[in-house]
């Protein structure tokens, strides 16, 4: 989860950019925005742009209206990009009746910052302007203030006109009135930044947008009053809310709206609401027409009746044990990505296709058995399981991904994964030696090995011509391959990111065409690439020594000898 905060923090904090100052007058530094105005900008220290932890402002700040500069006198206007970001003694800012902007990131990281008013002049606060100040208590907006307000001390600043809440801060009430909460309205802050608390939204917002709380860790308890209508992606991801209620008058929540949620216990759709309900108890919401169930927690039972489990419904939720029940016809994208704590799954025949990444990253997987009657599985379903050992697929199996794609990834990363069964019934997919081969196109679209992978022992008819491209990446305990004599061809990336590969073994006269980088040893925990041709050994048939030390790509091999 902290991933992904950090995500929704970079993405709004690497657009800001850091401007040179112009000159520095009594400790402030300033752009000139227009000559012919002659306005300036507060802005960053030139000296400080690269710095993590600055300390060119501290204590109080005070930003006077005017100021002299070269024989001229210059009108401050705005508070410029990253002005007072990552001030780590910063204590106050006090702006004058001047400024109409403050811009993007202008405060920013500044752990210290206790208050801020906004000046009545201001005109516009670009989004992202107050972000990550975690000693935030007093945010308040000048009573002549035109555009914004911070309406019965709300220590939040609204947009008036639109009865928008854009900015909060650790100590915000939000007012009766507001009618929309911001996209990142509340900006996450470092873990022990900030008690933890409940908050309440009152019956008069309509609309949380996205990721108005994200990365909120602080927030364990939030109380949705009758009236929210809309519930955008992500708007409580990563809080540590125990318990969820859902009102009857919701009528739109994103699937995202409170994924990676690791202490929610309890969820609650109030009965009347007609788009939603939480059947039989089951602890999740539930979309009543289609019967998808699109957000659950550690306590959920997926009651009889629900069709399909939506995208990331239990992604990122430590659930010991998941019993999906016959009525399930459909696994969509992500699933139960990141879901740690299961060590054994069994998707009933009743499910017809299972999405990409629905089983992704479940680092406690150990056993997944896909019963008869599941006919397709996407790109990447099981792949980043480390710790999965067994999987049994069924004989009504027809698509492992996308048959267009070279990109399946189907066990990727599953570096200790050492078996898997498709019974020999099965008229589209061939399991052995360590490989999934497609028996009509004769390709290896995805393999599993702890050690050796030896593709070259099996029924001749399904001995392959191709091995697709990253067929066997991630497999980190990989030391050997054999190849058949079949194999005409390796896509590019087949053996990515197999560090302790030391030997290949190739049973053909003519080398088979390698894409690029179809070995690539990428050893996450050094260098990003160890140059595979001086740590790996390639055997060829005897008289074919010559074909490889010319042919593209094996010719890099420092070390080609006969058997």
């Amino acid at each position: 989860m902290k991933n992904i905060v950090l995500g929704i923090v970079l993405a709004v904090l690497l657009p800001c950019r850091v401007f040179a100052h112009d000159f520095i007058v009594d400790g402030i530094c300033y752009n000139i925005t227009s000559e012919e105005e002659r306005t300036v900008e507060v802005t960053c220290n030139e000296d400080e742009k690269y710095a993590i932890k600055r300390k060119f402002y501290k204590d109080v700040v005070f930003v006077p209206e005017k100021v002299n500069y070269g024989g001229k006198e210059y009108t401050v206007t705005a508070i410029g990009e990253r002005a007072f970001t990552d001030h780590e003694e910063l204590l106050s800012v006090v702006m004058p009746n001047t400024i109409l902007l403050i811009k993007n990131c202008a405060f920013a990281s500044c752990p210290q910052l206790k208050s801020i008013t906004v000046p009545a002049s201001v005109m516009e606060i670009e989004p992202g302007a107050f972000q990550i100040l975690a000693s935030l208590t007093n945010l308040v907006v000048d009573e002549g203030n035109k555009v914004y307000d911070s309406r019965k001390g709300c220590n939040a600043i609204i947009k008036s006109k639109t009865a928008t809440l854009q900015f909060g801060c650790k100590s915000t009430v939000i007012p009766d009135g507001v009618e929309v909460i911001a996209r990142n309205a509340f900006w996450p802050v470092p873990e022990n930044g900030v008690e933890p608390f409940a908050l309440e939204i009152p019956g008069s917002v309509k609309v949380i947008k996205s990721s108005a709380f994200a990365g909120r860790e602080w927030l364990n308890a939030v109380v949705l009053h009758e009236g929210v209508e809309v519930i955008e992606g992500w708007a409580f991801d990563g809080t540590s809310i125990e318990s969820l209620v859902i009102p009857k008058s919701v009528k739109r929540i994103d699937p995202s709206a409170f994924r990676n949620n690791p202490k929610l216990t309890s969820i609650k759709v109030k009965r009347g609401n007609k788009v939603y309900d939480s059947r039989k108890g089951c602890n999740a919401i539930i979309e009543s027409t289609g019967d998808r169930l699109i957000q659950a927690c550690v306590e959920t039972v997926i009651p009889e009746g629900v069709k399909v489990i939506g995208n990331s419904a239990f992604g990122g939720v430590d659930v010991p044990s998941v019993e999906i029940p016959s009525s399930v016809v459909k696994i969509e994208n992500g699933a139960f990505n990141g879901s740690d704590a299961m060590k054994r799954i069994v998707v009933p025949g009743s499910v017809k296709s299972i999405g990409s990444r629905a089983f992704s990253s479940c680092f406690g997987l150990e056993e997944i058995i896909v019963k008869e009657g599941v006919e397709s599985i996407e790109t990447s379903a099981f792949s980043n399981c480390i710790n999965l050992r067994r999987v049994h697929l069924p004989v009504s199996l027809k698509k492992i991904g996308n048959p267009d794609e070279k990109y399946r990834f189907l066990f990727g990363d599953c570096h200790l994964l050492s078996e898997v069964v498709i019974p020999e019934e099965n008229p589209y997919f061939y399991c052995y030696g360590n490989a999934i081969i497609d028996k009509k196109t004769l390709t290896v679209i995805s393999g599993y090995a702890l050690d050796q992978c030896r593709i070259d022992h099996g029924l001749r008819q399904y001995m392959p011509k191709k091995i697709a491209s990253q067929a066997f990446a991630g497999f980190r305990l990989l030391t050997s391959v054999w190849l058949p004599e079949s194999v005409e061809e390796i896509e590019s990336y087949a053996f990515y990111a197999c560090p302790s590969l030391r030997l290949i073994h190739c049973a053909g006269k003519v080398p088979p065409v390698l894409g690029d980088k179809a070995f690539v040893l990428n050893n996450y925990e050094s260098d990003w690439n160890i140059p595979i041709e001086e740590c790996v050994t390639v055997v060829v048939p005897e008289g074919a020594l010559d074909a490889y030390r010319n042919a593209p790509g094996w010719k890099e091999f420092k070390r080609i000898i006969e058997n």
